[in-house]
């Protein structure tokens, strides 16, 4: 069994980690192309699914806090398994994978494959994200 309020307090902290800082202090360019010479908005996307996330989390947050007010305690099996599905998207939502590609690379082949298995890691831990979102909906409609 773990604390609710401890649940709580990780919670915030993801909340805090996934804040979208970039719309405080905005830069000019921050729906622009991140790979030289490609027309295309790949910033704008994440941009949005990072809100989303944000938003999400936000009301995952505020569950638990409402859970607090009820129990004392849960489970630490559920609050390990929630953790552990939403933690890869907080995370790579503060890690620009875009960064590792070889952009001087002499087969573009391997440059398209490069993108797709970025592509393919970032789809992957925002379907656990909200795969995770909607079992904890799922989660509290049980203790409620």
């Amino acid at each position: 069994m773990i604390k609710v309020n401890s649940i709580l307090v990780v919670f915030a902290a993801f909340l805090l980690l996934l804040f979208p800082y970039y719309i405080v202090y905005l830069q000019s360019d921050f729906l622009s192309s991140i790979v030289p010479g490609w027309h295309t908005d790949l910033e704008g996307g994440k941009l949005i699914l990072d809100l989303l996330k944000f938003l999400f989390l936000a009301i995952t947050t505020f569950r638990y806090w409402k859970l607090s007010k009820i129990k004392k305690e849960i489970e630490l099996k559920n609050f390990v398994i929630h953790c552990s599905i939403i933690l890869p998207a907080v995370l790579l939502s503060k890690i620009n994978l875009y960064n590792l590609l070889n952009f001087h690379s002499a087969a573009p082949d391997s440059f398209i494959k490069q993108i797709q298995l970025i592509i393919w890691i970032n789809s992957s831990a925002n379907i656990l994200f909200f795969s995770g979102f909607i079992w904890f909906l799922i989660f509290y409609k049980k203790l409620t």
